[in-house]
């Protein structure tokens, strides 16, 4: 006798079925594993989508659910036994979507006027990555978001964050001021003495080409510091 978990879709009862639970309901009734059921669309001769989609979300060993998926790889995906290529690749383009509609939404709407706002509109993005990743967020002269860009991706030394490629992209983007975001994975967003001394020398270069630094505000987990309101930036 087969357990429930390899039922096949058509032996599902009606309201556990993905497709007619969204038609009667909407898509917004859909479970997080109905909702990755659906575009995964098929299982195999013994488990059922929804089944993979279960241990999908259950993939990475350190983010369940949902913020598992934007941590998997195609690598990753393949290694669930009914996965394969094509599902795997549908899974990552689906999440890449996610994220660009998310980023295209905000962008026209953000303003980045405070390190709050700022810290808030990263946090989300920013708290969970496993490496080191420098973002900056180029602004008009409203604080509004024209564009941001990741300049960086590692341990942040002083060598590496050039001010003269940061500024050169503030020159590109015709921003009037920018703001220097990054993350420490360990969650505690504590400035390091290398933090301190980018900040200073982002600072000193963006007087010299009249594109001046709003903030480098550093993002822990669910928490932030901004450098601005230590005083290492002065008005």
């Amino acid at each position: 006798m087969r357990e429930k978990n390899n039922y096949t879709m058509k032996e599902l009862p009606e309201s556990e079925k993905p497709y007619e639970k969204c038609v009667r309901l909407g898509a917004g009734a859909l479970s997080d594993a109905e909702l990755l059921a659906v575009i995964i669309r098929t299982g195999t001769t013994e488990r059922t989508s929804l089944s993979l989609a279960m241990d999908v979300l259950k993939l990475h060993p350190a983010f369940q659910g949902l913020m598992g998926l934007q941590h998997l790889t195609f690598q990753d995906l393949i290694k669930v036994r009914g996965i394969g290529r094509v599902k795997a690749i549908q899974l990552l383009c689906a999440v890449e979507l996610s994220k660009r509609l998310a980023r295209e939404t905000k962008e026209k709407l953000v303003r980045l006027d405070s390190p709050w706002e700022a810290a808030s509109y990263f946090m989300s993005e920013m708290r969970c990555l496993e490496q080191e990743h420098l973002y900056v967020a180029y602004l008009d002269a409203g604080c509004r978001l024209l564009r941001y860009q990741v300049m960086f991706i590692g341990t942040i030394r002083t060598s590496l964050a050039s001010p003269r490629e940061i500024l050169r992209t503030a020159l590109q983007y015709d921003a009037a001021q920018y703001m220097v975001l990054h993350n420490h994975p360990s969650g505690d967003p504590t400035p390091s003495r290398e933090d301190i001394e980018i900040t200073r020398r982002l600072t000193d270069a963006s007087e010299i080409v009249g594109i001046p630094l709003m903030d480098h505000i550093i993002i822990g987990d669910n928490q932030y510091i901004s450098l601005r309101e230590r005083g290492f930036i002065e008005d």
